[in-house]
């Protein structure tokens, strides 16, 4: 696999999604209209998702799972392990006594395979496709555990929002090629190969790729949030 999804991959990946969002919202008895009001988007915006017309950005499929209470790996994660339970906002600390292991188990949950390998080869990682000209690959073998490793492309234009988005706990990412813009509240970084972030995801922020070749990086999230 050469790192990229086809048209008709991408295709694929809006189509389960607009399924899975369109069931959750008729199983919890909501109009296009009344997600559109919980979420802030326009009822055309909604339509066009759950018919696969249009990729929606991270900050898009955010605010529908926000308002459809679940977390944003619902819409990816295969049926076997997409119960994993997720740590609350709440109950993420940094500062863990290593001598209360429950305490710490029960914060930082360990990893379940759920019998599958612990390696994942490149041709078998989970796509997560969450915008147009936007690649996410999942390098764990599923999201169980308590860190979120994803390999990221940005083709060049290609953006998380806006809006700026915001979830619970913490983030870190290295460049590996191209040339990335960061916007935290007010402050916009520029990373280059090589450079690394780390911030608060609690913080509204944003990804951009202004240059005119694809941006590649890793990515990791504690705690998992797709």
């Amino acid at each position: 696999m050469n790192g990229n999804i086809s048209p008709s991959g991408t295709n694929q990946v809006n189509i389960s999604l607009g399924a899975q969002i369109r069931t959750l919202r008729n199983e919890q008895n909501l109009k296009i209209s009344d997600l559109a009001d919980m979420t802030g988007l326009t009822s055309s915006t909604i339509s066009q998702v759950e018919r696969a017309l249009i990729s929606p950005s991270i900050a898009s499929l955010k605010k529908i799972c926000d308002a459809l209470n679940i977390p944003l790996g619902y819409l990816f994660e295969d049926a076997d392990s997409s119960n994993v339970q997720k740590p609350a906002a709440q109950e993420v600390s940094p500062k863990v006594s290593s001598a209360d292991l429950e305490t710490f188990v029960n914060i930082y949950p360990p990893v379940n395979l759920m019998g599958a390998s612990p390696v994942v080869h490149k041709e078998n990682r989970k796509i997560l496709s969450p915008g147009k000209g936007i690649r996410f690959y999942l390098l764990n073998p599923n999201m169980s555990g308590s860190i979120e490793m994803i390999y990221n492309e940005y083709d060049p234009g290609a953006n998380t929002g806006p809006p700026m988005y915001a979830h619970p706990g913490s983030e870190c990412g290295l460049i590996l090629s191209g040339e990335l813009v960061i916007q935290i509240k007010e402050e916009i970084y520029v990373l280059k190969e090589g450079d690394s972030i780390t911030f608060n995801s609690t913080d509204p922020h944003m990804k951009s790729n202004e240059s005119d070749q694809m941006c590649t990086c890793i990515w990791a999230n504690v705690p998992p949030w797709f």
